[in-house]
């Protein structure tokens, strides 16, 4: 991507969202938050892709690819009042199609538009499809990875803030009381990939993002998120007297300290 193409996204991105938020009412300020995590999604991605020794092609690319991850939140938000998939649509899938129907992407070299449309598709997967094109899994894997480290900064924003069960849907509206499930802890132990669907209370979502760290595809990611002291600020929320909860934060911190050294 040459960076005429980027300065497109950008503009396209603002107004886009601009768009939505000038006529959502009370829920300006979520898409106000939507906004600024896409901003902060496409910093990481250009961190992770100059980390990773990318041309400066490449590296717009990811940028671009940050900005446009999210795009079908605005619409989600507006249409069903809830950032929630499960209680409104699938917002890659919605964002993907929005990106498509503008013809934002229409001189971009065609392969690299699929690709970057299938990171947008994508990002939000629980399980990535493995019949993509094979160049696809480059741009997918990096919007997971940081996506998922934006992820990290507003919940940590919330729980230091004492707003965690002010925001709808950031946590799931999971009870912000009771101990993690036993059955959660092993399924992370074993580094298996857990489900929103497993989730009882706030400490297992807490437990759930943790156990991110065993899917980052990008040993860069693990740096950035012992760089900025993730894994022990958010055990820091959690009941980590417990032996088995203590277990998963020693096991999460010894990944990034292997993936690190």
């Amino acid at each position: 991507m040459n960076s005429e193409q980027l300065q497109a996204v950008r503009r396209h991105f603002i107004e886009y969202a601009n768009g939505y938020i000038d006529r959502v009412g009370s829920m300006r300020h979520l898409m106000e938050l939507k906004r600024e995590h896409c901003a902060f999604v496409a910093r990481n991605c250009r961190e992770l892709a100059a980390s990773c020794g990318w041309c400066p092609a490449d590296i717009r690319t990811a940028e671009a690819l940050g900005f446009l991850h999210d795009v079908g939140r605005f619409p989600q938000l507006a249409e069903y009042g809830t950032f929630m998939d499960a209680k409104s649509i699938d917002h890659g899938e919605r964002g993907w199609q929005a990106i498509r129907e503008s013809g934002l992407l229409d001189e971009v070299e065609p392969d690299l538009r699929d690709a970057i449309l299938s990171g947008v598709r994508h990002h939000n997967a629980h399980i990535v499809p493995g019949n993509l094109s094979a160049p696809h899994y480059r741009w997918i894997e990096l919007i997971r990875d940081a996506d998922r480290l934006d992820i990290y900064r507003i919940i940590l924003d919330a729980l230091q803030g004492n707003q965690l069960g002010e925001h709808s849907g950031l946590a799931l509206d999971l009870p912000l009381d009771g101990n993690p499930c036993p059955a959660l802890i092993e399924k992370i132990m074993q580094r298996g990939a857990p489900s929103y669907s497993d989730l009882k209370c706030v400490a297992d979502f807490l437990l759930l993002i943790l156990s991110w760290s065993y899917q980052m595809n990008y040993p860069a990611t693990l740096g950035i998120m012992r760089e900025r002291n993730i894994v022990d600020q958010i055990a820091a929320y959690m009941p980590t007297g417990l032996p088995e909860v203590g277990s998963v934060v020693f096991s999460l911190r010894k990944t990034l300290e292997e993936a690190c050294s």
